[in-house]
């Protein structure tokens, strides 16, 4: 039905626009023509009466002359006169026809006719010479001008009239003109309500109930679901779309009422759930913006003085994770924050991780504070036990060891063998457990942060060769080879302790020793990975590290399963701690062809 109206609408205003269109032309065409019509019937007037005058001229001026003087022995031709007579004749006859009903026009042509018979009777006189005397020529030339004089002002007459008509033709138009406008502009103003009615129409049929759906629209957009559609009257193509309307919004507010409850259901298992959760936690869009937090939160919040915002900084750790994109999952203890709350330090190690949901259109952050404050204390605890043991029996141990070696030097007496042989394996073992005395000092103080550097600008590449020389001896004792590989173009020199570095690169090398198989060889290699660093990597040809034992080599006191190699696990520890005050990067590279790498990353200078 709706199709139908707009069918049948739209087809009227293009008839009438048609109609209309149609009208003017045919009225402009009618117009057109007939003053075409009258501008050629008048213009050929003025020619044809100009003309009139032209033919008059030039017989006047082929034999008027021949009058003025003697008369002439040789009588003159006529040949060219008859030939112009009939050219005379034939334009007043044109004149005459054009007459129609208008009097002044016959008349004027009727006094125009008769003086061109006067002029032309002058002319059959002058050849037929009957005038012989001068004073007779005389008289006849002085008639001849007259009746020439008749015929121009009788022309000029007929041209006057002729102008005349074209200005009454000119009136005449504007007059139709007007008519013409008032006709189209009757029928524009005729199309123009024929098309208001059908707007009107439309506009009821089609556009009311298109902005009442849309206002319909915008009411269920804010949540009105109650709102429905009045039905259409019958026949209107509306009324399933209202009935669809009003299903639909039905369907909605059943389905926002289990929305609504499953979304309670899952705010108060959220509640839960932080509540349930000791650790201060902070829920926060991609914005930063807090979103949800526990009471333990909102009880540290409080303390500190930022109440309802992150401390300052959280909030710095996690802008560097946003601009990086990454997630901060720290393990270590170590690298807890310190809170003076109330007089009282705590200590919160902050996990910090991004989130999202399964169709991946929405995502925020996530801060977890676990105060490890009670760790720290039993890890100070146990490093300052470590540190004050080491002390109290590095004391009495230093006294034994020079017993042992005056002893074995025998200033107070000669040794048997059996003796010398006993006393020998006590300084060993005396020796031993200095070392790992001196290795568990080293222990606290890089637990304790306290690991003093001297650091210098250094060739990494004479370090590498110390270390070499070092542990030449060792690699013969193995029949192991220490291979050196370096660039051709000069390395830049590195800002290190030259001690710290050295022990280091002794650990490594001293490790890949130990672990490789005989007549291999350990491959110490110098390239420089990024502008910020220069590597050295120990490569040894050794069992490697177990894969499940990979990420626990740099534990403290930790040693893979299935190793019968001396020490207690604290080596690569502490070159790690010794790397972390570098601000460089140690670590394990994957074991390719039966290789196992470790490397170090030191600072340019």
């Amino acid at each position: 039905m709706l199709r139908i109206r707009l069918f049948f609408g739209l087809l009227t205003l293009i008839v009438l626009l048609w109609a209309v269109g149609a009208a003017a032309l045919l009225l402009m065409r009618d117009t057109n023509k007939r003053f075409e019509s009258r501008l050629n019937s008048d213009y050929l007037s003025i020619h044809h009466a100009q003309r009139l005058r032209t033919l008059t001229s030039t017989l006047n001026s082929r034999y008027l002359p021949s009058l003025a003087g003697p008369l002439p022995e040789i009588p003159p031709d006529r040949s060219y006169f008859e030939e112009n007579k009939k050219n005379i004749l034939s334009e007043v006859a044109v004149l005459r026809a054009q007459a129609d009903k208008d009097n002044r026009w016959r008349d004027a042509t009727g006094r125009l006719s008769d003086a061109l018979a006067s002029y032309l009777e002058g002319f059959e006189r002058f050849f037929a010479g009957t005038d012989e005397t001068r004073e007779d020529r005389e008289k006849l030339l002085q008639f001849v001008a007259t009746q020439t004089l008749r015929i121009t002002d009788h022309s000029d007459n007929i041209v006057a009239l002729a102008e005349e008509k074209l200005f009454g033709i000119e009136r005449q138009l504007k007059s139709e003109s007007q008519k013409n406008n008032l006709f189209v502009i009757t029928l524009v103003l005729l199309g123009t309500s024929i098309a208001v009615i059908i707007y009107f129409q439309l506009v009821r049929h089609l556009v009311d109930p298109v902005i009442g759906l849309q206002l319909s629209i915008d009411e269920i957009r804010k949540g009105n679901f109650e709102l429905t559609l009045p039905q259409p009257g019958q026949g209107s193509e509306f009324g399933q779309v209202v009935g669809a309307f009003n299903d639909m919004a039905a369907e909605l507010k059943f389905r926002r009422g289990e929305i609504d409850e499953r979304l309670l259901r899952a705010d108060l298992v959220n509640r839960a759930i932080l509540e349930a959760i000791p650790s201060p936690v902070f829920v926060l869009n991609d914005d930063t913006n807090i979103v949800q937090i526990n009471p333990s939160a909102e009880n540290l919040t409080e303390k500190l003085g930022v109440s309802g915002r992150m401390p300052l900084k959280i909030q710095r750790i996690l802008n560097d994770c946003r601009q990086k994109g990454t997630h901060f999952l720290p393990e270590d203890p170590r690298e807890a924050l310190l809170f003076r709350i109330e007089e009282e330090e705590f200590y919160y190690l902050p996990r910090i991780f991004r989130f999202s949901s399964e169709d991946k259109t929405r995502s925020g952050w996530a801060v977890l504070l676990h105060n490890v404050s009670r760790i720290r204390w039993l890890d100070d605890m146990k490093t300052n036990l470590i540190s004050t043991v080491s002390h109290e029996i590095k004391t009495p141990l230093t006294g034994i060891r020079m017993v042992l070696h005056l002893l074995l030097e025998e200033r107070s007496g000669k040794l048997d063998e059996m003796q010398k042989v006993m006393i020998g394996s006590a300084n060993g073992d005396c020796e031993r457990l200095l070392v790992t005395l001196n290795t568990l000092l080293d222990l606290s103080r890089a637990e304790s942060g306290t690991t003093h550097l001297s650091r210098i600008p250094l060739n990494l590449l004479d370090s590498i060769h110390r270390t070499a020389q070092l542990y030449q001896g060792s690699g013969y004792a193995k029949n192991v080879r220490i291979r050196i590989q370096s660039p051709e173009d000069e390395m830049p020199e590195v800002f290190a302790d030259p001690i710290r570095l050295d022990e280091v690169l002794n650990n490594l090398v001293s490790n890949a020793i130990k672990h490789a198989p005989l007549g291999s060889e350990v491959t110490l290699e110098l390239t420089k990975p990024d502008a910020q660093h220069l590597r050295v990597t120990v490569t040894d040809q050794g069992p490697g590290v177990p894969e499940e034992s990979q990420e626990r080599i740099f534990e403290r006191f930790f040693r893979a399963p299935g190793q019968n190699v001396d020490g207690v696990g604290l080596g690569l520890f502490i070159s790690r701690e010794i790397m972390r005050a570098h601000e460089g990067r140690i670590g394990l590279s994957e074991r390719t062809r039966d290789l196992t790498e470790f490397y170090i990353d030191v600072p340019i200078a």
